[in-house]
């Protein structure tokens, strides 16, 4: 039986498919000082090249963007894995990818997989939102082959710019007065590098790295993103509306010469081996 959580995730998902992939897929990330292409060129850039038998698994891989990437490789002995809770989310992934992966409708907390028999498994921004963040571990445990990683990119941290402050500013109070708003997704744990320490103690070889993801745009195309965010999409449309005025007249100082607002995703690389 599904949680509150992951009906209101299928429901967001149906209306919105593919919608991470469109938001991130072209975003540039830097790491440690170093930019990179997005962050699903983070995760991708984990697998090794070769011609050895690899079995990838894509944790709530969405519309199959990230096993794209991979797919394109041609890499011989790379298998490819997919799973989502949502169908239209499959959907659109067995439309992108074709016969390049095996897809498969199911949960995290209960992968359809023999145990050893995965090498890698990646998520992109998904570990953050699921329930039972511990079943998931234990069922990554189980399927991941010894010495066999797992790398995740996942929401949160301690980034901050002053346009998502005052974004942040402005939307506290409107949450607080919003019926059935504040739908608790995933373990606060996940939010803090000493929380992720804890959930990934029977793993080995831990590294939680932070990452800055531009979202720089004109005012309107930011706040187009924020309205893609959880929290603004269980708000009323009467409030949205109210909150992207209130957004546009705080963050307007901030422009630079060209018009654009200066915008960065908080994010975090996880990284792990099972013993």
């Amino acid at each position: 039986m599904s949680s509150p959580a992951e009906t209101y995730l299928r429901d967001f998902h149906r209306r919105l498919p593919g919608v991470t992939s469109r938001e991130f897929g072209g975003a540039p990330v830097w790491r440690n000082g170093e930019g990179h292409p997005s962050s699903y060129s983070l995760l991708e850039s984990e697998v090794p090249r070769g011609e050895a038998p690899l079995v990838v698994l894509d944790l709530a891989c969405g519309d199959g963007h990230l096993l794209e990437l991979l797919a394109r490789r041609h890499q011989r002995g790379l298998s490819l894995l997919g799973i989502d809770l949502s169908e239209h989310e499959l959907a659109a992934a067995r439309t992108r990818l074709k016969d390049a992966a095996t897809l498969t409708h199911g949960r995290a907390q209960s992968l359809p997989y023999p145990e050893a028999s995965v090498d890698l498994v990646l998520s992109h921004l998904a570990f953050m939102l699921m329930d039972d963040v511990e079943t998931v571990l234990s069922e990554l445990r189980r399927v991941l082959k010894p010495t066999g990683r797992v790398s995740m990119v996942i929401g949160g941290g301690p980034l901050r710019n002053e346009a998502f402050d005052q974004y942040l500013r402005l939307l506290r109070p409107v949450l607080a007065t919003t019926p059935n708003a504040p739908l608790p997704l995933g373990d606060p744990r996940v939010r803090t590098s000493e929380g992720l320490a804890e959930l990934f103690r029977d793993f080995t070889e831990l590294h939680i790295q932070n990452l800055e993801v531009q979202g720089d745009g004109p005012p309107e195309l930011v706040w187009d993103s924020l309205t893609r965010t959880y929290d603004a999409d269980r708000l009323s449309e009467s409030a949205r509306d109210a909150l992207e005025a209130d957004f546009l007249r705080a963050v307007e100082p901030l422009r630079l010469a060209d018009g654009t607002l200066p915008f960065r995703w908080s994010m975090r690389q996880v990284t792990a081996t099972r013993p």
